[in-house]
């Protein structure tokens, strides 16, 4: 496989559709802006397999890791919603293209500074039978304002409430004007509310109940899932009948299950597998320059780690283009600050932090450790490309300008769980990938107070997080997202920077699938060759 390009070579174009997708309100108070009327009224017709073709069975997925719920305010990650978004269904949806487009709601206008209404789709039911409308928007607000899951605190400070104007018309009350609502409705996934209330969020993500093209069959925990058309899905029928995902942490079994024929698709093939898929009779690789960012926090409160000299210390000390060019084999591409290209605010100019063990053990001892002092650093084991084989790298070159790292390595739930659950000591490996297509993303999942992602929130990220959603000039704005990202990368240093992943799949070859850079698997455009 080739290098990745570069990050500022390519997506001249994606910045372009990322503009439109920002543009979110306009400039004047109450209006929304052309981009974003043009946004609404766009067609979002999922591409409609071959209708002649017919598959001689299940298509077969093999994924990193297994739920352990596929209530999205419950657990939120993006392996997880691969799976749930064959059920569920959002208000608006991202593109391939990264431009957020209407889909269970066909449009909305901001007619007030605190009133975004929306406009429903008409004549879509639930899969047992309720009726999407007003009432289940207006619940479904309620779940993700009220949430205990990953998604607590999410959209609170998107908006405050709901309510139903008529059967089809709901109004997202804010606390003020709100910039960034219309692209978080890409995340906005709706319940049946009779269904929702009578099971509670445990009984939903264990069987789980949406507006999707196919519908929960089975879960065999630990063994598959298993998912099977809906026959009254409201948009274009998908090719295959029957879905079934299993699980195998381990990237040479995923791969030996593609060799053999025993799955269609599978996650995360690692660059030194990436040959063999290639020389499979029966399978190619699909790779992707992702939008997922590894990074590395520390909890700020634990000792040396308060002090921004050891955090630049940090910094200075891993030489991560070592890692990206043996470990990564070239496959993963430099990170710097928080934004994506071709996000509002989006500073191509910032530079990495550069690899300078000298300079790593003088701000050591400028903040009173000359010797280093001991860590701990969690991370996962699977779930992310080489993940612990990153993790080991990183404390091995830590080690030599003397913070002595011990390494904490758990499975993907349980990890989530821990790190989540509680603010564990040390540095713990973190990632994003954008969940709707602003540069408040990460901001939101990071730096807003009260998340249990949040590490490094502070009174500071807070206030320039009030004041983006609260900013309805683009141009303002996008100085903000500056301003903060500024703050966040040069003067708070609360990461170790670290790179963005290339996606690498492999595919069977009787499938014309093609990878999307947000690790959003699309299953209802296949086809067969």
């Amino acid at each position: 496989m080739s290098k990745p390009e570069s990050v500022d070579s390519r997506l001249t174009r994606r910045r372009m559709l990322g503009r439109v997708a920002q543009a979110g309100v306009g400039v004047a108070l109450f209006d929304l802006t052309a981009a974003a009327l043009a946004a609404c009224s766009s067609s979002t017709a999922t591409p409609a397999p071959a209708g002649s073709q017919k598959p001689s069975g299940p298509l077969k997925v093999a994924l990193v890791s297994e739920p352990t719920s596929f209530e999205p305010s419950v657990e939120m990650s993006k392996v997880t919603l691969v799976q749930t978004n064959t059920m569920l269904e959002t208000l608006a949806i991202n593109g391939a293209d990264h431009v957020y487009k209407p889909w269970l709601a066909e449009s909305w206008n901001a007619f007030s500074p605190t009133r975004w209404r929306l406009k429903l789709k008409q004549g879509v039911k639930f899969q047992n039978g309720e009726p999407f409308n007003a009432d289940a928007v207006t619940f479904s607000a309620n779940v993700w304002l009220t949430t205990k899951g990953q998604a607590k605190g999410l959209f609170n400070p998107v908006f405050t409430g709901a309510e139903k104007v008529d059967d089809y018309t709901v109004d997202l009350v804010t606390s003020g004007p709100s910039s960034i609502l219309p692209s978080s409705l890409a995340f906005f996934y709706v319940f049946p509310p009779k269904y929702y209330a009578q099971v509670g969020p445990d009984g939903f993500g264990a069987k789980p109940v949406g507006t999707g093209p196919w519908r929960f069959a089975e879960w065999t925990k630990g063994v598959q899932l298993r998912v099977e058309r809906n026959p009254d899905y409201w948009g274009p029928k998908p090719l295959f009948d029957e879905i079934d995902f299993r699980w195998a942490p381990d990237a040479s079994t995923r791969v030996a299950l593609l060799e053999t024929g025993e799955v269609d698709l599978i996650q995360s093939v690692p660059p030194a597998l990436v040959d063999r898929v290639k020389q499979s009779a029966k399978a190619h690789v699909e790779a992707v320059q992702s939008l997922r960012r590894i990074y590395f926090q520390m909890n700020l409160s634990d000792g040396p780690l308060s002090d921004v000299r050891v955090r630049r210390a940090i910094n200075y000390a891993v030489d991560v283009d070592s890692i990206i060019a043996g470990l990564f084999k070239g496959q993963a591409y430099r990170d710097k600050g928080f934004n994506d290209i071709g996000l509002e605010g989006y500073q191509p100019d910032l530079k990495p932090f550069t690899y300078d063990p000298a300079q790593a053990r003088k701000l050591l001892a400028d903040a009173g450790y000359p010797s280093g002092f001991p860590v701990t650093l969690w991370h996962t084991v699977g779930r992310y490309v080489l993940d612990k084989e990153a993790a080991q790298a990183i404390a091995d070159q830590l080690g030599k300008v003397g913070i002595n790292v011990t390494l904490m390595g758990l499975e993907s739930a349980a990890y989530f769980s821990k790190v989540n659950g509680e603010r564990v000591p040390g540095i713990n490996l973190y990632s994003s990938a954008p969940l709707f297509m602003n540069a408040l993303s990460l901001g939101l999942q990071a730096f807003q107070p009260g998340r249990g992602s949040a590490y490094d929130a502070n009174d500071k990220t807070a206030a320039f997080i009030t004041a983006i959603i609260g900013e309805l000039d683009a141009q303002k704005r996008a100085d903000l997202y500056r301003q903060f990202e500024n703050y966040v990368y040069n003067d708070y240093v609360p990461w170790l920077w670290a790179w963005h992943q290339q996606d690498v799949y492999g595919a069977s070859n009787r499938l014309n699938w093609t990878a999307r850079s947000d690790e959003l698997m699309e299953f209802t455009a296949i086809t067969l060759k």
